[in-house]
């Protein structure tokens, strides 16, 4: 089993993070223990369940790889780290400080890998498909991402938390406000999984929404060849400006696609090359040489 999970590093990933998250109660829980014994006891015993239910939630999540729980892991698994992080801020324990502040950065770390991201989005396919996550687009990877992860676990904490600290006011108008506003931000980080590549048994689809009106399926015959894109390519960028390396996917033909060109128009383009930015390009090149695409 361990030389299958070797050649299968999407799977690896993902029992990791799932023995790295078990391990969490024994190597960030004194932390937060100790942080919280001084507070109320009301107080202590909210944040106490709060934490635990937290956990158990995350845990559920990573047993059952799909996008959806790809979106609950990483926030919750990621929301440990602000918390090791004020823990350590209020403990006196050196030790207690440093073991679970890196056991929370392991965790974060193991979950925002691509090779993880991979795992839970291949979690929807099903027959011969093969899913590959797509680079999140640069200027929200950059601008966007953690203020809204930031709205989710604040929206979703804050409320209860005062409520249980007696200041029933601020904690009733806060949970309001903010849990409608989490679930609104987490929808909009889970629409970063809806951006894939499939590998089918005739070609592969594209699906990002956010550049092509629908899912468009480019069959074998259709595909000239696949490779890293050159930096003076001219080919049309489908990437939503994804940082990294790009993969160029060149046609023997001009196809047209639906392309987005506002919140409800679309603007058909006749496309000879595109570039795609998969979180894996190797191991998307790797497949595609496997299924017969020619790697030039």
């Amino acid at each position: 089993m361990i030389e299958r999970l070797r050649r299968e590093p999407e799977k690896l990933n993902a029992w990791l993070a799932l023995v790295v998250w078990v391990v969490q109660p024994f190597t960030l829980g004194p932390l937060l223990g100790d942080a919280l014994d001084p507070a109320r006891q009301l107080f202590r015993s909210a944040g106490t369940w709060v934490l635990w239910i937290g956990w158990l939630e995350v845990l559920i999540a990573l047993t059952l790889p799909r996008p959806i729980t790809l979106t609950i892991s990483r926030i919750g698994v990621t929301a440990a780290l602000p918390a090791a992080l004020w823990a350590a801020i209020e403990t006196d324990d050196t030790t207690l400080a440093m073991i679970g502040v890196v056991s929370a950065i392991v965790a974060a770390a193991v979950v925002l890998a691509p090779t993880f991201a991979d795992r839970f989005i291949d979690g929807a396919s099903y027959g011969e498909e093969r899913r590959f996550a797509l680079r999140p687009p640069g200027p929200v990877l950059l601008g966007l991402v953690v203020p809204t992860w930031a709205v989710v676990v604040a929206g979703l904490s804050a409320g209860p938390l005062l409520l249980a600290d007696k200041k029933v006011l601020a904690g009733a108008v806060l949970t309001a406000i903010g849990w409608p506003l989490a679930f609104l931000a987490g929808r909009a980080l889970h629409q970063l999984t809806n951006r894939f590549i499939v590998f089918v048994p005739n070609g592969f689809v594209v699906h990002d929404l956010t550049v092509m009106r629908e899912p468009v399926l480019f069959q074998s015959k259709e595909i000239a060849g696949l490779a890293p894109a050159p930096i003076d390519t001219t080919a049309d960028d489908m990437t939503s400006a994804a940082l990294g390396l790009a993969l160029e996917l060149k046609l023997g033909a001009p196809v047209t696609l639906p392309m987005v060109s506002g919140r409800k128009e679309t603007d058909d383009r006749d496309v000879r090359s595109l570039l795609i930015a998969p979180s894996r390009p190797a191991a998307v090149m790797a497949l595609a040489q496997s299924r017969g695409f020619r790697i030039i």
